[in-house]
């Protein structure tokens, strides 16, 4: 199930997002100009449903242990030690479904076009806390 993103002004998408079917590997998400925070299947599914509209866009992949990646403003994901947060690093690569891409293994859960593209790390932070607290 892909959620569209929140409503609001229109954002222009960067171009490493590819707008047909295809998928593109960026071998350094340092160059993306956003850090990415990859969450764990369960636990990003209860993040997500905690964020709410508050959420960016999400990728949900399932080629490696399932997971979910938040794209953060870049700079604010590092540093964090929580136990669900994994940090995508230097040196990282990250698949990026396209807008159209239909995968069972890797798509947009949370689309990013007409909508926020990054999650508050804060918000993100936060929602994975209480995740965290409930369990």
């Amino acid at each position: 199930m892909t959620i569209p993103a929140k409503s609001c002004a229109s954002v222009s998408l960067p171009d490493w997002i590819p707008r047909g079917a295809g998928l593109r590997v960026v071998r350094d998400v340092a160059a993306l100009g956003v850090d990415v925070v990859w969450l764990g299947q369960p636990t990003g599914e209860r993040v997500l449903r905690q964020l709410g509209g508050r959420s960016g866009a999400v990728i949900e992949d399932h080629r490696r242990p399932a997971g979910m990646c938040w794209l953060v403003p870049a700079g604010t994901a590092g540093g964090t030690r929580l136990p669900f947060w994994g940090d995508a690093g230097v040196g990282s690569a990250l698949y990026v479904p396209g807008l159209e891409m239909r995968s069972e293994r890797l798509w947009w859960r949370v689309r990013p076009e007409g909508g926020a593209l990054v999650t508050s790390a804060v918000a993100l932070r936060a929602a994975v806390i209480a995740v965290e607290s409930a369990l």
